[in-house]
């Protein structure tokens, strides 16, 4: 069986949400069922244990979550990962540098594994959507998949294009303007993206700017690799990086608890 990885990149400042002062991946979206002497009662759930229980839906058991020096409460939320099923370690990333950077951090680790790939500070739906992408990626023999939401904030995600057999064609990241319907928000990966993942990071800045794991998504395209797309028509993505997308994300997972 493959070596399969979970990676959780939750370094960021949070900024968006000053004056909070806690990390935004502990924020409580939604409810658990917490058993409280021999009673079963709702609580609070924050938000990154969806990612986490997604993964561990998915069958990875063992989990890599990249802190920085503001998130030593996850450590304490999330032990080393027994009580939700998997093993959980983490990396830290001294100075904020970007998704790519942190990604990168689990690169002695993850070298010739698989990875599954998830944001601790969004909500995605349907629960099993992280079994069902890492489902299709096997089935296709991809070097890469996405798992595609449709959005109408396309200036705020990477966008692609599919075609009818489910193959990513073409990638943007952060349009201002764009036809594109569909933002990639998780994925799954196989050794070889890993690889160029590590290349993209090691080249350093791209076109003057931070490198995202979109310029990653670019070059498989142009160097031919595999990159497919699986579209969850039936399901959400929600970021909270800002109050609005806070009381977005916990309005839907309301009502999908219902």
């Amino acid at each position: 069986m493959d070596r399969l990885f979970g990676i959780i990149p939750a370094g960021g400042r949070g900024s968006r949400l000053a004056p909070y002062p806690g990390p935004k991946e502990l924020f409580p979206i939604g409810w658990q069922p917490y058993a409280v002497n021999g009673e079963v009662h709702k609580r609070p759930k924050v938000v990154s244990q969806y990612i986490v229980e997604a993964m561990v839906r998915a069958g990875v058991r063992q989990v890599l979550m990249i802190v920085g020096e503001h998130k030593y409460d996850l450590l304490r939320y999330y032990g080393n990962g027994a009580r939700f099923g998997t093993q959980l370690a983490y990396l830290f990333q001294e100075q904020p540098e970007g998704m790519v950077h942190a990604i990168d951090l689990a690169y002695p680790w993850i070298r010739g594994g698989h990875v599954v790939f998830g944001m601790p500070d969004t909500v995605i739906h349907p629960p099993d959507a992280l079994a069902r992408l890492l489902a299709a990626h096997r089935e296709r023999g991809a070097d890469v998949t996405l798992g595609l939401f449709t959005t109408n904030r396309p200036e705020k995600f990477g966008m692609v294009e599919v075609d009818a057999a489910g193959r990513v064609i073409a990638h943007v990241d952060k349009p201002k303007e764009t036809a594109l319907t569909l933002m990639w928000g998780c994925a799954a990966w196989t050794p070889s993206f890993t690889e160029l993942v590590h290349e993209v990071r090691s080249r350093g800045r791209t076109h003057g700017r931070e490198t995202v794991l979109g310029d990653a998504i670019d070059e498989a395209l142009e160097r031919g690799m595999s990159v497919g797309g699986l579209h969850f028509a039936d399901g959400f993505y929600v970021d909270i990086g800002t109050y609005d997308e806070l009381v977005e994300a916990d309005s839907k997972i309301r009502e999908a608890q219902r």
